[in-house]
């Protein structure tokens, strides 16, 4: 099995590093990737372009759109579930949406059924929010049935998994450096057990969040390993949220320091499309349902 990158999607992963902003990635094609190169690389623009906290709907425009089968988008598309706000943990006479206030379309599950509404078929009401993105009240008065619910809802497991591995690595590589140079006791922190500990553990959850979301990207019509990278994707967040707060300390918590950038992000992806719980749940069933018994129930590489 061969995990190494190809010199194309190393030159990918440099160029999208180096782009200063969303529409930077609009012009340069890279939101096509899947379409043009492959779900890796769409995996690949969205590590990039979280680690680099670029603003705008990079994951839903690049990788749950096109994954779901949806190609001819506007560049910015936010992702709505309508099920949340009628079982009362959206917000009444609407739906909590991520990056609503600048999108164009909205990509939306509907029970059973997914849909695509324009700008003009929502009221988008902006959301004061402290998780690193603007939020606004979608409420959709109309939406273009686009076919089944499960290719969206896959895709969009997809893209919490990929921007959430992005988030967390960059946070890990700004915290090492953090204990690297931070000075106690005559010592560089990063030299107790304690902290290592922390440190290590949050990268081997962001490492293993990555594999599972490049994976999934490949198996997109796969229900078990689409829900298991989201639900792993959920816990490994948590963790690195709590690891990288507890070592950075006061510092850690300043906006002027920058590690909010990546952390408050990873807050809001842990609370989207039902958050962890409703991911696990998936993955309960998806297991149910598979005829080959365990310990390999998933396709080979």
């Amino acid at each position: 099995m061969d995990l190494e990158l190809s010199p194309d999607q190393l030159a990918l992963e440099d160029a999208v590093a180096k782009i200063g902003d969303y529409r930077g990635l609009a012009d340069g094609g890279y939101l096509d990737a899947v379409r043009d190169a492959g779900p890796i690389e769409g995996v690949l623009v969205v590590e990039q372009a979280a680690a680099s906290l670029l603003d705008g709907p990079v994951a839903a425009r690049v990788l749950a759109g096109p994954l779901a089968g949806v190609t001819d988008l506007p560049p910015a598309v936010g992702l709505a579930h309508r099920d949340l706000a009628r079982g009362g943990r959206g917000v009444p006479g609407g739906v909590l949406v991520r990056w609503a206030p600048v999108c164009d379309a909205f990509l939306v599950l509907d029970g059973d059924r997914a849909g695509l509404a324009s700008r003009d078929d929502a009221e988008v009401e902006p959301v004061e929010s402290a998780f690193g993105a603007p939020y606004g009240r979608v409420t959709l008065r109309r939406s273009d049935d686009i076919g089944p619910a499960g290719p969206l809802r896959r895709a969009w497991r997809i893209a919490i998994a990929a921007e959430a591995e992005g988030l967390m690595l960059a946070a890990i590589t700004k915290t090492a450096d953090h204990v690297t140079h931070r000075q106690q006791f005559g010592h560089p922190i990063g030299a107790f057990q304690a902290v290592q500990h922390r440190v290590a553990a949050a990268y081997a959850m962001a490492m293993g969040t990555r594999w599972l979301a490049r994976r999934a990207a490949w198996y997109a019509d796969d229900d078990f390993l689409c829900a298991s990278a989201a639900a792993y994707a959920c816990e490994a967040a948590q963790l690195t949220y709590t690891n990288t707060h507890q070592v950075t300390g006061a510092i850690g918590i300043t906006s002027e320091y920058g590690l909010v950038g990546w952390t408050t992000r990873l807050l809001g992806l842990r609370q989207e499309l039902g958050g962890q719980r409703a991911h696990a749940r998936a993955v309960a069933a998806a297991r149910r349902a598979m005829d080959k018994p365990w310990p390999s129930p998933l396709p080979l590489p």
